[in-house]
């Protein structure tokens, strides 16, 4: 079932501009100049919050059907009670809570505001990347990444059985391993070739029909 926006005026608005039953087309009163007022207000929708069990980083996609222009908004919590409301146009970094909702704002401005759907789907594993036969040297090689990450949480790798490849830069950007010999004293920093995997958050954006996607 779709949902529509509605403008709300008492009697004395209608009063004030001689509004008659003739001329009352639109039971939302948009497009009828009320108070100086001519216009389609802005349809805004909160679903119900979602209970992810326990507080928990996480990320989300969203996706809202409409006739006008989407912007969809995430709200969380941890207690339920007090939502913090973040926007992944200019925030795309992890979310953290226990209770989450999906807030939409759709404008047309040109009729009612309709929004026909809103789904969302709330993940929380991390996003992975190989690289085969990497060279990694002692001062350390930049993962030649691909995808977008909110945070690197580590790698796994294989090599030769005397080196060790250690994650030395988590930048969410540009993360960095090293290689170190385990046969030398002090375990000295040394080149050397390994299939290294990547782990981290992915970073969610805003498509251009407002969705929130993963980048």
């Amino acid at each position: 079932m779709s949902l529509y926006s509605t403008r709300t005026y008492d009697w004395q608005d209608l009063a004030d501009d001689s509004v008659t039953w003739a001329d009352w087309t639109n039971w939302t009163g948009n497009g009828v100049t009320i108070n100086g007022s001519t216009g389609f207000d802005d349809l805004v929708h909160t679903t119900t919050a979602q209970d992810l069990g326990q507080i928990q980083d996480f990320y989300l996609t969203a996706q809202a059907i409409s006739n006008g222009t989407n912007v969809i908004a995430v709200q969380v919590s941890d207690d339920d009670l007090s939502y913090t409301t973040v926007n992944p146009q200019t925030n795309p970094e992890l979310l953290r809570g226990r209770y989450v909702k999906l807030q939409v704002t759709v404008t047309n401005a040109s009729e009612t505001a309709r929004l026909d759907s809103i789904t969302g789907q709330v993940q929380f594993e991390p996003q992975r990347e190989t690289f085969n036969q990497l060279s990694v040297t002692n001062s350390g090689t930049t993962l030649p990444i691909i995808k977008a990450y909110s945070r690197i949480l580590g790698i796994t790798y294989s090599s030769a059985h005397k080196y060790q490849i250690v994650l030395t830069d988590t930048t969410a950007t540009a993360p960095v391993v090293t290689s170190y010999n385990l046969d030398t004293w002090g375990k000295v920093a040394e080149t050397s070739t390994a299939d290294v995997t990547v782990i981290g958050f992915p970073t969610m954006t805003v498509s251009a029909n407002g969705d929130i996607v993963l980048s």
